[in-house]
């Protein structure tokens, strides 16, 4: 029996969910879809949100059967039966995924602190790095401290980030043109449509990582499920409302060139104080991002080492705390490390993106097989207790389920062609068999 504290209700764990999937993703990445789908972009948000949605629905059937912290790990083990080597290479790049996406945030926040206070205190790239590293060890204690006040803190920056959202919804409907092109076919037609949404994807990330917390949530059989499907519902209509307002407020070539599309879309109606206002919300955006990403990589860790495929030492939780301290030092020490490696080369900015790409394309194949676990659990345990069961399932078979192998697959062919990202994306692979833990 888990020995870490149940404190997250439906609410809780909601909005842990929003904050994973938000994060500062949308921010920047809306920007990139207008480049390949022109003003079609909600279009992109509308296919991208099904893709989330249906691997979503797995995640939410499979965390209602075996609310664990290893999450994905658990899932294709029972699955893939006597496969245990399959099912910890799949948690191994969850649980890196993680790690790095709160390097990449770190970074982010970094950028959007240095650019507001104009900080400049060595050259920018120690800065940049400097700044990342000690994000990292803030939110790493705060992980420490407890899931309750990681709790408290994720809802109050998840608001934030939310406004920021909705200001842009707000700025659009009261100041955007009156007849946007929301219509026209974009230069590369289909191809760029779905370019688009298997990049926007990526924003709709992070609700793999909540069934993380299933071990700390009350009641996790019947409220993760729910929180599942009610984090990916609220987040898919934002992106959308959002993705309607900045064709109206910017037109979509200007948008595909903006480093910073959310925040200059805001300027183009309120001047420089709507970008700082925009870049300010960021920088709770990624903090957020941080924070539920460490407390993601180091529950994985946790379960993982509680079932015995990695140091025992990750699975002890502290007495006082109730947190698994040495987990949670792990995945600081692994986003930590990402950062300062980075620091070694001229453009520390894109080995973080060559790295954060590699995660990604490693929760994509991850993906492939957790939809698959629904689909073989299915039938190998048709009479499980299953306190959610993903509807549309004809013969036992939930067509969400394959549906969701294919786009995850096709998102691979679309968008990772760099021989870079696969090469690192393997060495993480051989990274976690030579750590695993020999049985």
């Amino acid at each position: 029996m888990s020995e870490l504290k149940r404190a997250l209700g439906l609410w809780q764990a909601t909005m842990f969910g929003i904050g994973l999937i938000l994060g500062a993703g949308i921010y920047v990445v809306i920007g990139r879809t207008a480049a390949y789908a022109g003003p079609l972009i909600w279009l992109s948000v509308v296919v991208a949100g099904l893709i989330a949605l249906f691997t979503g629905l797995s995640y939410a059937e499979l965390s209602g059967l075996y609310p664990k912290a290893s999450s994905s790990y658990f899932y294709v083990k029972r699955a893939f039966d006597k496969q245990e080597m399959l099912a910890f290479l799949v948690g191994w790049m969850i649980f890196f995924e993680a790690a790095s996406g709160a390097a990449t945030a770190a970074v982010g926040f970094s950028r959007y602190f240095i650019e507001i206070f104009q900080l400049n205190i060595f050259n920018r790239n120690i800065t940049l790095i400097l700044a990342s590293a000690i994000a990292i060890l803030i939110f790493t204690y705060v992980n420490y401290l407890g899931i309750e006040e990681s709790s408290k803190l994720n809802i109050a920056f998840t608001l934030v980030e939310v406004s920021g959202l909705i200001i842009v919804i707000i700025l659009g409907a009261l100041f955007g043109r009156v007849n946007p092109d929301y219509v026209s076919m974009p230069p590369k037609g289909w191809i760029g449509i779905l370019q688009g949404a298997a990049l926007i994807f990526f924003a709709y990330v992070g609700f793999e990582l909540m069934a993380t917390t299933s071990e700390e949530t009350i009641d996790a059989r019947r409220t993760m499920p729910k929180a599942i499907i009610l984090a990916l519902t609220v987040c898919g209509l934002l992106y959308l409302l959002v993705a309607l307002s900045v064709v109206k407020l910017m037109d979509w070539r200007e948008l595909a060139i903006a480093g910073a599309p959310l925040a200059s879309a805001v300027e183009s109606v309120l001047g420089s104080m709507g970008w700082y206002l925009l870049a300010s919300i960021a920088l709770f955006s990624t903090s957020n991002t941080i924070l539920g990403f460490l407390v993601s990589s180091s529950r994985i860790a946790y379960g993982m080492s509680y079932d015995g495929m990695l140091n025992p030492k990750l699975s002890l939780v502290h007495p006082r705390r109730k947190t698994p301290h040495y987990s949670v030092i792990l995945a600081g020490f692994v986003a930590l490390f990402e950062v300062v490696v980075s620091g070694f080369y001229e453009d520390p900015i894109k080995v973080i993106d060559v790295v954060a790409k590699s995660s990604n394309l490693g929760c994509l194949i991850a993906f492939i097989f957790v939809n698959f676990s629904v689909l073989i659990l299915r039938r190998r345990y048709p009479d499980a207790e299953r306190p959610f069961k993903i509807p549309l399932a004809p013969l036992n078979i939930p067509v969400t389920s394959l549906i969701g192998v294919l786009l995850c697959a096709l998102t691979i062919v679309l968008v990772f062609h760099e021989t870079l990202v696969w090469a690192i994306t393997l060495a993480i692979l051989g990274l976690g068999l030579a750590i695993k833990t020999r049985r």
